[in-house]
């Protein structure tokens, strides 16, 4: 399971760190940090109720333990994208504050809707699944497009402010750059998945028994936890480095190749 969690993340980092990115460069953990910095500083709930024709009553709060309604947030962010708040001052911090209350209601729900996305593959790698990763993608680059640059903006005039936390979180939205290529993005999204399947589905087979073999999750995983047979080990890790490995390196190249 660790394992799984953790190519997860990595993918998604990737995915939203690069030129071709689908939202900024934040791990999940470092998103709630920045949520809980401008949460107890500016007193304002990022994960307050919005008005949405369609369910008005509709309970929207992220959270990791409930069910991700994807058609739902997808909804609630086209409509909250549209109402970005107004900036006349990039300098002034009350507007700043304001524009990220917006800003990280919609990233939150997108941050979330991918990982779901990508968790649904790795636990179930089918073509369907992968499309999923691809469409959420594409849906969720142009907010990226449009908020990079405002971000940036800001950045230039929160680095005199004497604010820390304004400093810190605007310099870290505003890094990197977002592609304007749709067909990139998808490549990327593709690529993503590639890897994940590969490292999902290799498998290392038994010396004597080539007809039992095992993937890195439960058995691979487990056994180099806790194996103390060095020869064993040795089996495991070469058997994985051979399958694995060799099957990443060109993939992951052109992924780099497009970030």
């Amino acid at each position: 399971m660790k394992s799984l969690i953790l190519i997860l993340l990595l993918i998604s980092s990737f995915h939203f760190v690069t030129s071709t990115k689908r939202l900024e460069d934040l791990s999940e953990k470092e998103l709630r940090a920045l949520i809980t910095i401008i949460k107890e500083e500016y007193s304002f709930t990022v994960n307050e109720k919005t008005d949405y024709e369609g369910n008005p009553n509709e309970n929207i709060q992220v959270d990791l333990n409930d069910h991700v309604d994807i058609v739902l947030w997808n909804k609630l962010n086209a409509q909250d994208i549209k109402n970005m708040p107004e900036i006349k001052d990039y300098a002034d911090e009350a507007t700043a504050t304001h524009w990220l209350e917006w800003y990280f209601r919609i990233n939150q729900r997108f941050s979330q809707i991918s990982i779901s996305a990508q968790w649904d593959y790795l636990t179930n790698i089918t073509t369907e699944n992968a499309k999923k990763i691809s469409d959420q993608s594409l849906l969720q680059t142009p907010f990226g497009r449009q908020t990079l640059p405002i971000a940036k903006e800001f950045n230039k005039y929160m680095k005199n402010s004497k604010n820390k936390d304004l400093k810190l979180i605007f310099g870290r939205l505003a890094t990197g750059t977002m592609s304007h290529n749709d067909k990139d993005v998808k490549k990327v999204s593709k690529l993503g998945s590639d890897l994940e399947s590969i490292y999902g589905t290799a498998t290392v087979c038994e010396l004597n028994d080539k007809k039992t073999c095992h993937t890195i999750e439960p058995y691979l995983e487990r056994l180099m936890e806790t194996e103390k047979d060095y020869d064993r080990l040795l089996w495991a890790w070469k058997g994985w480095h051979d399958e694995c490995g060799n099957k990443v390196r060109p993939v992951y190249l052109e992924y780099v190749d497009l970030l």
